[in-house]
């Protein structure tokens, strides 16, 4: 754990003690299934924020998806399984490509040097990735980086890949809208920081013009939109997109 993962893991343990003593009075139906889907939430999260091994980042990444699918398919609102199904088919794609690009790395980095060790640790490959002599090739980091891109931007949500994010809000338990807005977006701003940047610089540099535009729209469409919302909840989600645009931006 470090500066980086260090405030997002006191924000997250944090964030979860209070979700569920604020679940005691709404959710009164399979009270144990609800707790235990919440804690292996709360790990998953926690595991995103402390693994420094890419492949063990990928596993957490994916053991975050399944409690929050039951979470909101479970004791969601009428809507919910059409939230669900939404919310596991976006984030899916994205990271099943994410898995692709991590592999990808992980045999370039073996190819350039020989060997399997360390083809997974991230303070390696941050290394390689910065060393005069080394550094993956252009190729690799744009397909690479834009695997990345499209995982993180789903989670983050940046437009266009935001609908699932109202939807998913709406219909959830008001404890999972707090960890969906408190944590879960701020695992895709994370991965942005923390893996696609150190590992792709090359890549980032090139196409951070088309990010920087998608996060001001991001940040001007999901202020206005949420201007109108009705809903409580609608409103939080839009004024998530907004104010992760920012950190996308930055």
């Amino acid at each position: 754990m470090d500066g980086i993962s260090l405030l997002l893991v006191v924000l997250t343990t944090t964030l979860t003690w209070i979700s569920i003593l604020a679940s005691f009075s709404p959710v009164q139906s399979r009270v144990k299934e609800y707790m235990i889907a919440f804690l292996v939430l709360e790990v998953g999260m926690l595991g995103v924020f402390l693994a420094l091994d890419m492949f063990l980042f990928y596993i957490f990444w994916e053991i975050v998806l399944v409690p929050m699918y039951l979470i909101i398919g479970i004791w969601g609102g009428a809507n919910r399984i059409y939230a669900t199904i939404k919310f596991v088919l976006y984030t899916l794609v994205g990271s099943l490509l994410m898995l692709v690009a991590i592999l990808a790395t992980a045999f370039a980095y073996q190819s350039a040097t020989g060997s399997w060790v360390g083809a997974f640790d991230f303070g390696t490959l941050r290394a390689f990735a910065a060393s005069p002599a080394g550094g993956f090739s252009n190729a690799l980091q744009i397909g690479a980086f834009l695997a990345f891109f499209l995982a993180f931007a789903i989670k983050v949500p940046m437009f266009p890949f935001h609908t699932w994010l109202p939807d998913a809000h709406t219909e959830a338990p008001t404890a999972g809208s707090v960890i969906l807005a408190g944590v879960l977006l701020k695992l895709g701003g994370y991965g942005f920081i923390r893996f696609a940047l150190p590992l792709y610089p090359d890549a980032a540099q090139t196409l951070a013009p088309a990010i920087i535009v998608l996060s001001l729209i991001a940040i001007i469409y999901g202020a206005i939109v949420a201007l109108v919302q009705p809903d409580l909840k609608r409103l939080v989600a839009y004024s998530s997109v907004s104010h992760m645009g920012f950190v996308t931006l930055g």
